[in-house]
């Protein structure tokens, strides 16, 4: 999710970055959620004025009863009552700030690197010389993976679909143990030779988590929730 003390910082190439991205009305987006900042940024110094006075007046309220002022004390104490319900309700009206500014940041794309050329869609893209290896090899006609591997019997969309719907699959025989010798030489390579830590992770996690690894909001349809609200 976007920082927005960087877009508050540099606004124009925030602004810049999502045009470049195709999106129509980049700088009104960027001036809503400007706007949405400055209303929580001048709710949270109204806060702490609030809070501020509260702390003064407390303190005050055991001057003037060490006075015997009981009329004073009285009334810095009815102050100090209505600064905690003004609080309360400021407190609660940041909750709803940060939540509307925080919904409006998750939703908006990454902007793209100063070195990525710019483009409408994919026909834009150029290719990375370092991720080329050899030639195509010319093959006239080439047969789509599936189709090779249901010609195989290694690969069954048909039960798949019965157990868990449209996109999954079953590969059987030696496409299921390339699959898992794949994912062994992978792991064996990053760990062995690079220095990476194996880690075998929860199954089940957090939102927050997953609003961490840019899977939530833009996902949230395609993900499987255990909350029975959702």
């Amino acid at each position: 999710m976007h920082d927005i003390k960087a877009i508050r910082d540099n606004a124009a190439a925030f602004v810049r970055g999502l045009t470049r991205r195709g999106m129509a009305d980049a700088q009104g987006l960027t001036d809503n959620l400007l706007k949405k900042d400055k209303a929580l940024r001048d709710l949270l110094v109204r806060l702490q004025g609030l809070q501020a006075r509260r702390n003064d007046a407390s303190k005050l309220i055991g001057q003037a009863k060490a006075k015997k002022d009981e009329a004073g004390a009285a009334a810095l104490m009815a102050e100090v009552a209505g600064l905690k319900d003004s609080i309360q309700q400021g407190e609660a009206e940041q909750r709803v700030l940060e939540k509307d500014l925080r919904d409006a940041l998750a939703v908006i794309p990454n902007i793209p690197a100063e070195e990525v050329p710019d483009g409408a869609d994919e026909s834009a893209n150029l290719p990375v010389a370092a991720r080329v290896f050899g030639k195509p090899p010319g093959i006239n006609a080439p047969r789509q993976h599936f189709e090779i591997g249901e010609a195989l019997g290694q690969m069954d969309f048909e039960r798949a679909a019965k157990v868990s719907g449209a996109r999954f699959v079953y590969l059987k025989n030696d496409l299921a143990r390339l699959e898992r010798a794949l994912g062994a030489f992978m792991l064996d390579t990053h760990t062995g030779t690079f220095g990476y830590t194996e880690v075998s992770p929860p199954v089940l996690v957090r939102d927050e988590a997953m609003f961490g690894t840019g899977q939530l909001p833009k996902f949230e349809e395609d993900l499987f929730s255990t909350d029975k609200e959702r």
